[in-house]
């Protein structure tokens, strides 16, 4: 009997204590001949300890040995465990990296891996899970409208009514894991997820708690997309402001040149840069007066070039005024008078060559 409720006692403190008891245990007999085999089998946190314990072990160069020893084997856990994971075996990568943090527990790469391998692991186990759901609840559905497009035809059999109560059943409980992953995907941002569950959840079995979802699954798209429409439109408005100043700066790039080209007497220079004015600028005044300078300007050009060109023509140089009422048309090109000129030019030096090439050889 003694024995016994000593075997008991026993077991109810190593039930207490559980693996810090046997950690400690196990510490109590390690000796500084056991560091280097703790240390190859990747025993690093009992390594130290043990170092800890015997001064003679706690020195640079053994510590530096520990380290370096440590951080091979964390960067090795680490691409095993990336391997695994692109294997899809999350599982193993999780169990792999658990172990390893038993040997270095301070290893903040290996516990982050961890915790994010984890996490994809339960969200593809929900996933599985929900997919799981709908195809069933989906199912369900069409067993239930199958139902009631048969009681509208004739009265179920007692077999036919117990089994559809036995669906509703179903149906409910369906809808009721349906509403859990709708929550949970609410919580975590899915809202295309969420109002696919609910809605189906709802078609199953309509509950109170549902509808209200579904409508605060609706407000925040429309908030959500007046949200976006109030973006769009402020995105807008910078890119017509943008426009609004590229246009100013080109602008006054543009009279700049135009004044200069004028002040040259580059005439044709000065109404090639007024040319390329953007038409919403055209009703600026430092553009409205630079316009006007250069009509001034070709007005005048104009007419001297007329006045040569006919004083050209009647001194019977024909060549000379054609090329003088040309530079006058290519300033003004709707001038009826210089438009007549030129023709009539290039008739004479037309019918000259004509003339020119009957004459005998």
């Amino acid at each position: 009997m003694y024995r016994l409720s000593s075997f008991i006692l026993v077991m109810v403190l190593f039930g207490q204590y559980g693996c810090a008891q046997m950690d400690s245990m196990r510490l109590l007999q390690d000796r500084p001949e056991n560091l280097e085999p703790l240390v190859q089998q990747h025993e690093y946190a009992r390594a130290r300890q043990l170092t800890g314990k015997y001064p003679s072990l706690d020195t640079l160069e053994i510590q530096a040995w520990i380290t370096t020893e440590e951080s091979a084997y964390e960067a090795s856990v680490f691409a095993e465990a990336r391997t695994l994971e692109t294997g899809n075996d999350l599982l193993g990568a999780v169990n792999l990296l658990s172990d390893a943090l038993q040997k270095i527990p301070h290893s903040t790469l290996l516990r982050e891996l961890r915790t994010a391998i984890e996490q994809e692991r339960q969200n593809r186990l929900s996933a599985n899970e929900r997919e799981q759901l709908l195809s069933s609840g989906n199912f369900m559905l069409e067993q239930q409208k199958l139902y009631s497009s048969k009681i509208n035809l004739e009265s179920p059999s007692m077999t036919q009514r117990w089994e559809n109560k036995r669906n509703e059943r179903e149906a409910a409980e369906l809808a009721g894991k349906l509403l859990q992953h709708g929550i949970a995907a609410m919580e975590n941002d899915h809202l295309e997820i969420a109002e696919q569950c609910l809605r189906l959840s709802n078609d199953l079995n309509p509950a109170a708690q549902t509808a209200i979802l579904l409508d605060e699954i609706n407000s925040i798209h429309a908030s959500r997309e007046h949200v976006e429409q109030k973006q769009a439109s402020i995105k807008k408005a910078k890119i017509r402001k943008k426009v609004r100043q590229r246009q100013t700066s080109k602008t006054s790039l543009l009279v700049k040149q135009a004044r200069q080209a004028l002040a040259d007497d580059e005439l044709q220079e000065a109404r090639t840069a007024i040319a390329q004015i953007p038409a919403s600028s055209r009703e600026r005044e430092d553009v409205v007066a630079i316009q006007g300078d250069l009509n001034v300007a070709i007005g005048l050009r104009v007419d001297e070039l007329l006045v040569s060109g006919d004083s050209q023509y009647r001194a019977d140089d024909v060549l000379g005024a054609l090329r003088s009422w040309t530079a006058g048309l290519l300033l003004d090109p709707e001038n009826p008078e210089l438009r007549e000129r030129v023709e009539r030019a290039n008739r004479v030096l037309a019918k000259l060559e004509e003339l020119k090439g009957q004459q005998p050889r």
